[in-house]
């Protein structure tokens, strides 16, 4: 299946902010009829709370989301994951990187970004 990974959250929003878009964004999933686990991860050296969403039969549903990313919740970018394990982040001036393949890690790394479901505890990095 593929996935996409993405956050709602920003460094400048105040924790009732950060609230109010995770509860939102649960929300618009949850009517929309997407799985997802609720995650924890890095982006750019900062914690933040994240989601690793289902995408449906031939990943759709992931040009909505990726809008969503980027006009609602001004993020930098987004990852998809194929569900082959290959990694392209897609940013926000439209630009796209190949970054590996995203696989499950023993340990949260100490060094790049990473991503840890909250559901199952599983570790995530690309490598």
């Amino acid at each position: 299946m593929t996935k996409i990974i993405m956050s709602t959250d920003r460094p400048n929003k105040t924790q009732l902010e950060l609230h109010r878009a995770r509860k939102d964004f649960e929300h618009y999933l949850d009517r929309k009829g997407f799985k997802y686990e609720v995650c924890e991860g890095s982006w750019e050296g900062e914690r933040e709370q994240s989601y690793m969403i289902t995408l449906r039969d031939a990943g759709m549903g992931f040009t909505s989301l990726k809008r969503l990313a980027f006009d609602l919740y001004d993020q930098d970018a987004v990852l998809r994951i194929t569900a082959y394990g290959g990694a392209r982040l897609f940013n926000s001036d439209n630009t796209k990187v190949d970054i590996g393949e995203f696989k499950q890690v023993d340990v949260i790394p100490s060094n790049q970004c990473y991503t840890q479901s909250f559901k199952t505890g599983n570790i995530y990095a690309t490598v």
